[in-house]
C-alpha cells in the first residue's frame, strides 16, 4: 500500500485529496498545525481525515520526522490570505518558504517525489495583448485585453503571498530537478463544500453565504466586471491524486495550471451564489474599493493540462459556486460583519482604498 504525506492535509483541499487517494488504496497521513484561522473545529477536521493526523508544523524538522517517511509528499500547507500577506509578511514567508524548503529536504532524504500546490497568484495581473504595445504583463492602456495565463508566462506577483509561491517554486526546482520528480500545480480560485466559513481573509464566497443567510445584499468590490476562474475542489483533488501516482510519459519537472479555462465575472459569481440559496436571487451592491494584492482579471490556459492527459474536469465555475452555497447553507459559520471588520482593518493599514468608480 503506497503512503502519501499531505501537508496541510486536514484542511479544505487536503481532505479531498486524502479521500481520493484513500479510495484508490493509498495510506494517507496529514501533517497539519490546525491553525485556528483555518480550523474552526480542529477535532472535527481530525475526525474527518481518512488516516493519521500528525499535529505539527511544516517549519519544524522534528514534526516531519514524526509524520514520515512516505512514498510521495503532497505539499499543500501554506498561509493563503492575499491581503493579509501584505502586512503579516514574516509569518507568510516562514510558513510558505521555510516550510517548502523542509519539504524539499525531506523529499531528498526519503528519495520521493513532490507534488506542490503553488497558485495563480504567481502571474499577478497576468498577460495582456495590446495592438499598440504587443504582449505585456498587466494592462498597459485601455486597448489592452487580458489573455489566459500560460505556464511559461512571466511571473509577476502583486501580493506578498504570490511572491512566497514564486520563491517556493524556485527553491523546489533548484533542489529537486534531476534528483526526484517534481510536479507544480497552479490552481485558480478553488471553491467547494468544506471551505472555511469563518475566515474573512480568504475568498469572498463565505462572505456571500453569510450575507445570503442574513438576507443582506451581496457586496461586490469594484464594478463587477473583474473576472476569475473558479475550479471545484474535487477537480483539483483528482489532479493532485493523479500526479501523486506518477506518470512516466509526463515531463518532469512539470508545471501545470488547474482551472476551467472559462472566465466568470464577479457579477456572475454573485448571481451563481444567489442561485444556490433557497431564495434563488439576491440584490447586488457594488463597493468602489480596491484591496492590496487584488488583480483585475485571471483565467487559466488549460492547453498543457489537456496535453498531459490529466483527469477531465466535472464542474463548471458557476456549478462549483452554486454547489458551495447549497452544501454550506446549514453549516455553522460567522456573521457577515466579520468581513466588514476585515475590510476596516485593511483600510486602517492603508491596504484598502476607494476607487473612482461604482454603480
Amino acid at each position: 500500500m503506497p503512503k502519501a504525506l499531505i501537508t496541510g492535509g486536514a484542511g479544505f483541499i487536503g481532505q479531498y485529496v486524502a479521500r481520493e487517494l484513500s479510495d484508490r488504496g493509498w495510506q494517507v497521513t496529514a501533517l497539519d498545525v490546525l491553525h485556528p484561522q483555518v480550523h474552526n473545529d480542529p477535532q472535527g477536521a481530525v475526525d474527518r481525515f481518512p488516516g493519521k493526523v500528525v499535529v505539527g508544523d511544516t517549519t519544524v524538522p522534528a514534526d516531519w520526522e514524526q509524520a514520515g517517511p512516505a512514498d510521495v509528499i503532497i505539499h499543500l500547507a501554506a498561509e493563503t490570505g492575499t491581503a493579509q500577506s501584505m502586512y503579516e509578511t514574516e509569518r507568510y514567508r516562514h510558513v510558505n518558504v521555510d516550510g517548502t524548503r523542509l519539504a524539499a529536504e525531506h523529499a531528498l532524504v526519503w528519495d520521493v517525489p513532490v507534488v506542490f500546490t503553488s497558485s495563480r497568484a504567481v502571474y499577478g495581473e497576468g498577460p495582456y495583448v495590446c495592438p499598440s504595445h504587443g504582449q505585456v504583463t498587466g494592462a498597459c492602456c485601455e486597448q489592452a485585453v487580458s489573455r489566459d495565463s500560460r505556464e511559461d508566462d512571466a511571473m509577476a506577483p502583486v501580493s506578498f503571498y504570490g511572491q512566497t509561491k514564486v520563491e517556493g517554486e524556485a527553491l523546489l526546482t533548484r533542489a529537486l530537478t534531476g534528483r526526484v520528480p517534481l510536479a507544480v500545480v497552479r490552481p485558480q480560485n478553488v471553491v467547494g463544500p468544506g471551505q472555511a466559513l469563518h475566515n474573512p481573509y480568504t475568498g469572498v464566497l463565505a462572505a456571500f453565504l453569510a450575507r445570503l443567510r442574513e438576507g443582506r445584499p451581496l457586496t461586490v468590490y469594484g464594478d463587477g466586471s473583474a473576472t476569475r476562474d473558479f475550479v471545484h475542489v474535487a477537480d483539483l483533488a483528482r489532479l493532485l491524486a493523479w500526479l501523486a501516482a506518477g506518470h512516466d510519459d509526463v515531463a518532469c519537472p512539470l508545471t501545470v495550471n488547474c482551472g476551467t479555462g472559462v472566465r466568470t465575472n464577479l457579477t456572475q459569481m454573485a448571481q451563481a451564489a444567489a442561485a444556490g440559496s433557497p431564495q434563488g436571487v439576491a440584490r447586488i451592491e457594488y463597493l468602489p474599493v480596491h484591496r492590496a494584492g487584488d488583480i483585475e482579471h485571471a483565467c487559466a490556459d488549460m492547453t498543457r493540462y489537456r496535453a498531459i492527459g490529466a483527469p477531465q474536469q466535472k464542474w463548471t465555475s458557476q456549478e462549483a459556486i452554486t454547489d458551495f452555497i447549497r452544501a454550506s447553507w446549514n453549516q455553522p459559520g460567522v456573521d457577515s460583519s466579520a468581513w466588514d471588520r476585515a475590510l476596516d482593518e485593511l483600510a486602517q493599514r492603508g491596504m484598502a482604498s476607494q476607487q473612482e468608480q461604482g454603480r
